[in-house]
């Protein structure tokens, strides 16, 4: 199998069947579409499993508790069969053509990145204080880990399922900060990595970061991971992964 996509989905019963329909069409018979929904209120496990009886490559997992994004693409990436690993957001900020770009992309390095500063990028409906805040949670991330991307946030990535194990053991971070730490788990690994300028479109419902409380809320317990993981940083990395 090609390509295992992660779509991670809390109370997402609005957005998510026109997403997931869109993805399982465009990326074929060689991709399984792997959708974790976990804490729904709502219907979402109603809605994917409604898609997956259309769409055999489409995979449902329920978790009951309210596990994060990370712990949804964590569980879900542990299920995954593909020789490229990625997830991807299910209110489809990211079209299923952008991600088709990155799997393109990372198939001349270890993985590819959408990202919506890098020069090129086109971005659409996000309001300031979204952007304001994006910006400074970007900085915080070169000064604290001196990764090399402009946007570590995006909700897109795929990268070689060599990684995937170093990944799986080595990950704790279950809140929207997951990217940070994925980020540096693969790039200690030794994955080369590339940023691929996206276009993007900020999509109405967002159950997080929707109002200004809320990112406040969120964007706060993401500084203080992003401080935990700064304090683990001497911990014994991951060996390289051989080619």
């Amino acid at each position: 199998m090609r390509l295992s996509l992660v779509v991670p989905a809390h109370n997402e019963e609005e957005r998510l069947e026109p997403m997931l329909r869109a993805y399982a069409s465009a990326l074929g018979a060689d991709a399984e579409v792997i959708v974790v929904v976990n804490g729904s209120t709502d219907d979402t496990v109603g809605v994917a499993r409604r898609v997956a009886a259309d769409h055999s490559t489409v995979l449902v997992i329920d978790v009951a508790e309210r596990i994060g994004k990370g712990g949804a693409v964590r569980t879900g990436f542990a299920r995954a069969h593909g020789d490229w690993i990625g997830f991807a957001d299910a209110d489809m900020a990211t079209p299923p053509a952008e991600f088709l770009r990155l799997v393109e992309a990372a198939a001349s390095s270890d993985g590819a990145i959408a990202s919506r500063w890098a020069r090129g990028a086109r971005i659409y409906g996000r309001t300031w204080l979204r952007t304001a805040a994006s910006r400074v949670f970007a900085l915080l991330v070169r000064m604290l880990f001196g990764l090399p991307f402009a946007d570590t946030q995006c909700g897109a990535k795929v990268f070689h399922r060599r990684f995937l194990p170093v990944y799986l053991a080595n990950s704790t971070v279950n809140d929207l900060a997951f990217d940070v730490e994925l980020l540096l788990l693969l790039t200690r690994a030794g994955a080369r990595l590339t940023e691929v300028p996206t276009a993007w479109t900020a999509v109405p419902g967002s159950s997080s970061l929707a109002s200004p409380a809320g990112l406040a809320r969120h964007g706060w317990r993401m500084v203080r991971t992003l401080l935990r993981l700064r304090a683990e940083s001497r911990r014994p990395l991951p060996a390289p992964v051989t080619r």
